[in-house]
């Protein structure tokens, strides 16, 4: 038996102080000589024959010391985390060595515990919005504008054309406004710090990049449908090759709500102007819009409504999932390490490179274009990584809560039903890659999120439903935002696996390998 002393920390994890039996210390230095005069020749004795009091005085006790603790450090630190009954979250760190090495001090993250008190009182509002006749007929003008004949022209466009843009950027703008720059610019001047170049620096519109795109096409119009109120007024006049840069200021109102409010720098290059002729409406025109399925006008109304009215239902349920979310984290107790919290950042910086990339650019360029570098953008980042986090751990232990479990004989009828979906001669390799043992976890997580908001969704609306896994009917796919937010129900612990990097008085050695990959509460 170790003798440990454990002490709980404020941010989730603990430190233990663990004394090593001398014997113990000595067998492993005298191990650790041996292997150091297995490597290095030592004069009068064979390869790995040398004493240990021959060694330290050659190479120095601390340095022997080290090499003891690459192999004694770890397997003290798994001795310690069983006898203190500790499971951590992620690899601890060696943080202090004793000039000794009889005490051992260790900082281990812990796995995050959840309360989630009285979660089956959460209530939430619940109204799915009418669909109107102008809706319908909104998306049926949609339909067909889809159909239009385009002819290029050799004239400015007008409101109704379709432009392709050669480029195109569109700029969330910081905050800050024009004047408040201003204000800091005349005051730097005054006291004789202003750079002749800093008027017009890139930083000085530095914002968040919401559209990079070459070769886009959009349609000028004038009514609700416009990209952002007063965008298209903004090219009528302009001809292909011209270039334009301006702001709009986005409504308060707007669909939007990570733009709402603010203002957009739109920069963009006109490429093609086309104008449209639409073609009238009639049963033939229905049919080809539906590829056959439906044959009339009035057949393909009836699905544009049905769609609208599925679209609106969807729209409540997220809206009161949204509401029943908040109060789930809200209402419930919380612990968890800074790890937890680092390994949801990290996800969401890839998540936005590769959004990036997608438009033609890479964190790399976005840098650059704003000015910022990589730790700030993670710090604009955290309060969104702890939102998913804690809603990750609340939906998780509302599936253990609600009996929620995903089983083996589920996925395997996810595969099967989504192997049988792609049909075809590709549909045997499909379920071949989906059987593999990542695609399968990433399936029970999803599946186990959508079963959690599911039930979630059904509580709220006051349902009462019973616990116990939930049919595929009742389940409520997660929207994008929230999928795959629940924690694997089994995820690995990683008991045994250290850091030493922390250690203050004796060095790692840096030939071992001992920065093991942390186990992420995020498949």
């Amino acid at each position: 038996m170790l003798n440990i002393h454990t002490e709980y920390l404020e941010n989730h994890t603990a430190r233990l102080i663990v004394e090593v039996d001398e014997e113990r210390l000595q067998r492993a230095m005298a191990r650790a000589a041996r292997d150091i005069s297995r490597k290095g020749r030592i004069p009068g004795f064979r390869p790995g024959k040398a004493p240990l009091n021959v060694v330290m005085n050659l190479y120095g006790r601390e340095y022997v010391l080290s090499e003891a603790l690459d192999s004694l450090g770890n397997e003290i630190y798994r001795e310690a985390l069983e006898q203190a009954e500790i499971e951590p979250y992620a690899p601890g760190s060696l943080e202090n060595v004793d000039n000794d090495g009889r005490t051992l001090t260790f900082v281990v993250p812990l796995r995050p515990t959840v309360d989630l008190g009285d979660y089956r009182s959460i209530r939430e509002p619940y109204e799915v919005q009418d669909v109107t006749e102008q809706m319908v007929e909104d998306a049926l003008e949609n339909l067909r504008e889809e159909q239009a004949d385009l002819e290029p022209v050799d004239r400015p466009a007008e409101m109704g054309d379709r432009i392709t843009f050669d480029h195109i950027e569109i700029v969330a703008l910081d905050d800050e406004t024009d004047d408040d720059r201003a204000g800091e610019d005349d005051a730097a001047e005054d006291e004789g710090e202003q750079d002749e170049h800093h008027e017009h620096d890139e930083h000085d519109e530095a914002g968040r990049v919401i559209l990079h795109q070459h070769g886009w096409d959009r349609v000028l119009r004038d009514d609700n449908r416009d990209l952002f109120p007063g965008f298209s007024a903004q090219f009528v006049g302009v001809s292909a090759g011209e270039e334009k840069t301006f702001t709009l200021d986005v409504p308060e109102d707007f669909d939007a709500e990570d733009i709402r409010g603010r203002t957009v720098r739109v920069e963009a290059r006109v490429g093609q102007i086309r104008a449209r002729t639409l073609p009238e409406w009639s049963d033939e025109l229905a049919s080809k819009i539906s590829n056959g399925e439906h044959e009339t006008i009035d057949a393909l109304r009836a699905y544009v409504r049905q769609q609208l009215e599925e679209s609106a239902r969807r729209l409540a349920d997220q809206k009161a999932l949204e509401g029943a979310l908040e109060k789930l984290v809200a209402g419930a107790t919380l612990r968890y390490p800074d790890e937890l919290v680092e390994d949801y950042l990290s996800d969401l910086v890839a998540e936005f490179d590769y959004s990036l990339r997608q438009q033609g650019l890479t964190l790399q360029d976005f840098m650059k274009i704003t000015g910022q570098t990589e730790e700030q953008i993670r710090q604009q980042y955290r309060p969104r990584a702890i939102q998913r986090a804690e809603r990750a751990l609340a939906l998780g232990e509302l599936v253990r809560a609600e009996e929620l479990d995903v089983s083996e004989e589920d996925i395997e009828a996810e595969v099967d039903e989504m192997s049988t979906a792609l049909g075809g001669d590709q549909a045997g390799q499909f379920r071949q890659f989906l059987m593999s043992d990542r695609s399968r976890a990433n399936i029970a997580n999803r599946l186990a999120t959508d079963r959690a908001t599911g039930r979630l969704l059904a509580i709220a609306k006051g349902e009462n439903p019973p616990k116990g896994p939930t049919p595929k009917a009742e389940a409520q796919t997660a929207p994008a935002e929230l999928s795959a937010l629940v924690p694997p129900q089994e995820g690995p612990v990683t008991k045994g696996e250290l850091q030493t990097t922390g250690a203050s008085d004796v060095p790692p050695d840096e030939d071992t390998d001992t920065d093991h990959e942390a186990a992420s509460a995020e498949e």
